[in-house]
């Protein structure tokens, strides 16, 4: 089984993840909610399930780890995400138990074990409250414990909100220490720069000559973000790139072999799978991604080159030329200065297929790239596009037609052309800057697309995934070029 489009049998979706790699095995745990739970407080009810995998390929599915606890209980309503670390031939996994009745419904809770299957709660749970002395008593979640070789003692880092500051920018990550794993003492912030409302999901790692603190924050841009410093204390700066995804990958957490690190998280859901409802907490998992520091701290993501071998039988393809001068002999060339140039690709579908293209647009081209899920024929009404923007140095994936202000929604798409737009609250959907333009201008895409999910890797450092629910009749792929000309290289989709 493959990781990417993975949803538990046992469970609505899959949610936050928390991998652990020991003796030459990934282990991947991560939160689903129950059943048929689409609205809080169900879906708050969350058990962890559990997958394996000697390669990052190949995953088999476990029995799941545990589950909540009695009504009443500190982790009764839910056991939300944590982390695993192993001491002395034991493995101690901390997580956030939550019993919403308590004045402090979110608190610190451990269970242990010595195969990674059968896990026992400690009987001291909870391990970890909320301090007051610091911070509120609501937000108290998501614990990342490490061996912090500089104190000699265990570190947890900690979801929580500082007492007193600005409403909506009292986020922080707390810190508590302990020399056994047990006994815990909570002291002050580690990171309170005033800039998010609570973050979530944190860990802390180097890479490379840099230290990364990694967060994910729900009340901004819906995305997980990292921040760099030359050591763990920090101070954290952004950089241009300043996060691992767009809007529909959420939670990430990650884990080394000890030479790469690869992170993981999920692909939301819309409420009951339908294209018109909102998005929801919980969906499938995506891909691994692994993770490269650049000499100046950036952080990029790629697709691993275990995942790209996995797909080894070629499927075979025909161009459709629309619109455009189109050449296609053994590359494909488009030549559509001052205008939109467009080809349907005939053959491939959707269900688990990679695209592997190297596309080297011109100088001052606008935008050039792929075509998913395009409706209308040669009217192109609909549809979905990852463009590359060299003159920007961005990347972007978008739906057309765009939401437009109501008015325009109205007399224009509704009325005149009788398209619903569904509303969104990112526009464009997916928008990622480039952390560097490729020295030889060629940019290397690879598209995953299972299901309606989709993964969109370009030039192993920017990653772009969204969930498409409509099916289009016309095809499935496409390429275009807009406002300038463009080399599209090794075209070749896999399955």
């Amino acid at each position: 089984m493959k990781l990417f489009g993975y949803c538990p049998t046992q469970g609505a979706a899959a949610g936050d993840t928390m991998p652990f790699f020991h003796d030459g095995k990934w282990h991947l745990f991560f939160s689903q909610p129950p059943i048929d739970a689409w609205e809080y407080v169900e879906r708050a009810r969350v058990s962890t399930a559990y997958l394996t995998s000697d390669d990052l390929v190949n995953w088999e599915v476990m029995p799941d780890a545990f589950g909540p606890g009695e009504h009443g209980d500190c982790d009764g309503d839910g056991i939300w995400t944590g982390s695993v670390i192993e001491f002395q031939g034991v493995y101690h996994f901390f997580y956030t138990g939550y019993n919403r009745q308590s004045s402090s419904p979110q608190t610190i809770c451990k269970a242990t074990s010595t195969d990674l299957k059968t896990w026992k709660k400690s009987n001291s749970n909870p391990l970890v409250s909320p301090d007051s002395r610091w911070y509120e008593t609501v937000d108290w979640r998501d614990p990342f414990v490490y061996y912090d070789d500089k104190s000699e003692s265990f570190k947890m880092l900690i979801s929580a909100r500082l007492k007193e500051g600005p409403q909506f920018r009292r986020g922080c990550i707390a810190v508590a220490s302990s020399s056994d794993l047990e006994n815990w003492e909570v002291g002050p912030p580690l990171s309170s720069g005033m800039l998010t409302h609570c973050p979530e999901c944190p860990e802390l790692f180097k890479l490379g000559d840099w230290w990364y603190l990694i967060e994910s924050r729900y009340s901004e841009r819906m995305q997980t973000i990292y921040r760099v410093a030359p050591s763990p204390d920090g101070p954290w700066e952004s950089r241009k790139l300043d996060s691992l995804d767009g809007r529909r990958f959420y939670a990430a957490k990650s884990a080394s072999n000890g030479q790469r690190r690869f992170s993981f998280a999920w692909i939301p859901f819309r409420k009951f799978h339908d294209q018109k409802e909102s998005w929801v907490w919980g969906g499938e998992l995506g891909s691994p991604r692994e993770l490269m520091s650049l000499s100046d701290g950036t952080l990029v993501s790629k697709l691993p080159d275990e995942i790209r071998s996995s797909y080894q039988i070629k499927i075979d393809h025909k161009l459709k030329p629309m619109s455009g001068n189109w050449n296609n002999q053994e590359d494909v060339y488009c030549d559509a200065i001052g205008m939109y140039g467009y080809s349907f690709i005939e053959g491939p579908g959707r269900e688990d297929v990679l695209l592997d293209v190297i596309i080297e647009p011109s100088e001052k081209t606008e935008s050039v790239g792929i075509i998913i899920e395009p409706s209308g024929e040669d009217q192109l009404e609909s549809g979905y596009s990852l463009s590359i923007e060299p003159m920007k140095e961005r990347v972007v994936f978008d739906r057309w037609p765009a939401s437009m202000d109501p008015l325009w929604d109205s007399l224009v798409l509704n009325e005149r052309h009788k398209i619903e737009v569904t509303r969104e609250i990112d526009s464009p959907l997916v928008e990622r800057p480039l952390a560097f333009v490729p020295k030889d201008n060629q940019y290397r895409i690879k598209i995953i697309y299972n299901g309606s999910a989709i993964e969109c890797f370009v030039a192993d450092q920017v990653v772009a995934s969204y969930r498409i629910y409509e099916n289009s009749k016309t095809h499935v792929w496409g390429l275009f070029v807009q406002e300038g000309s463009a080399n599209f290289r090794n075209l070749n989709f896999y399955k």
